[in-house]
């Protein structure tokens, strides 16, 4: 593969105020209290702006002292991504035609896949097949990210991997980062995460100028019958992004489709779960179904409680980001949390 992998890795701060801002607003969102949404984003505020004093006194002398060129040094790594960026978009211009072919059949049982997502693989190129990559944390509100091609720009994209995890907490989870616009002081970016709560879903979350502006809840269960929510699965996540739509697959199943500048929709909720025919004259049949039953109530019960939260956070703030760097993500709540990706590629869509 020919794209930038010697480029260097950004910041710790690329991703941080984002990662805690989403975990501020899952710990606490979900019990019904509608005093919550004020409350995460007051939490995702003030962790967003002690990180940024954190984060420019790490980058200054390597040892938490703020001086002056250290400062320099920090506020000058945007523009260091940016040339990076223009850098890899002149690498995939100058690319011969041998060597475009030789990445596209690199690509080429990748490309057979793209239109179980209704892309077409002949509108677009590959960017990058990654290697495995395993990032484990350990921590409240604890993070890591990776990506060898950091300096890949995308607009229109798919990105994808098979991410198995070990999570301590459902709210913990893996993802990736999308349209990063590498920005310390003013980040802009989206967030997909999986994760293990209510029996499997996806968070979308939404920066903009630094401050945690919109999520939106995708429930896998009742919709992709693949998706196992245990400790030491493998589930794919994929991301198709056109413009300002998004759609989210796991397991190659849509599970959502939106506009990045909508307000959440009422999410999708799941039939209940059926009474055996032999309930009256089993027992065991009417204890698991009255087992079922109660799990589907509590279901049920978290997705309205975080569509209400989500409603009442809302922010019409315009976030149609056009362009910006991805990244695999880990983020924890609390205690261990570990993710390994694999199978994890980029393709650039051109329509």
């Amino acid at each position: 593969m020919l794209h930038n992998s010697q480029i260097s890795r950004p910041p710790r701060l690329f991703l941080m105020p984002l990662l805690l801002a989403l975990a501020a607003l899952a710990c606490v969102v979900g019990s019904g209290d509608d005093s919550q949404p004020s409350s995460a984003q007051a939490t995702a505020d003030a962790l967003s702006a002690s990180l940024r004093l954190t984060a420019t006194a790490d980058a200054a002398s390597g040892d938490g002292s703020t001086t002056g060129d250290g400062l320099a040094e920090a506020q000058a790594a945007a523009t260091q991504q940016a040339i990076a960026a223009q850098q890899t978009a002149e690498a995939f211009a100058s690319l011969s035609a041998d060597q475009f072919e030789a990445t596209r059949q690199a690509f080429g049982p990748l490309l057979a896949e793209l239109p179980k997502y209704g892309v077409d693989p002949n509108k677009g190129q590959p960017a990058w097949i990654h290697p495995p990559v395993t990032l484990s944390i350990e921590g409240y509100l604890q993070f890591d990210y990776a990506n060898q091609f950091i300096g890949t720009v995308v607009r229109d994209f798919v990105m994808s991997s098979d991410i198995t995890w070990n999570t301590q907490y459902g709210t913990s989870g893996c993802g990736f980062a999308l349209r990063n616009n590498g920005n310390e002081e003013s980040m802009d970016s989206y967030l997909a995460i999986a994760t293990r709560g209510g029996q499997g879903r996806v968070e979308f979350a939404i920066m903009t100028a630094g401050e945690l502006a919109n999520t939106k809840d995708f429930y896998a269960y009742g919709l992709d019958d693949n998706f196992d929510f245990h400790n030491d699965v493998t589930n794919r996540l994929t991301i198709v992004m056109r413009g300002p739509i998004v759609q989210i697959y796991t397991n190659d199943t849509l599970i959502g489709e939106f506009d990045v500048n909508d307000p959440p929709k009422k999410p999708f909720i799941p039939a209940a779960p059926t009474r055996p025919a032999d309930a009256d004259t089993n027992p065991d049949a009417e204890a698991a179904y009255q087992a079922a039953k109660d799990a589907y109530n509590d279901l049920v019960g978290e997705i309205n409680a975080q569509f209400k939260a989500q409603q009442a956070a809302y922010k019409d703030l315009g976030v149609n980001f056009e362009k910006g760097f991805v990244a695999m993500v880990v983020l924890s709540e609390s205690g261990r949390t570990t993710c390994q990706f694999n199978n994890t590629w980029l393709f650039l869509i051109e329509e």
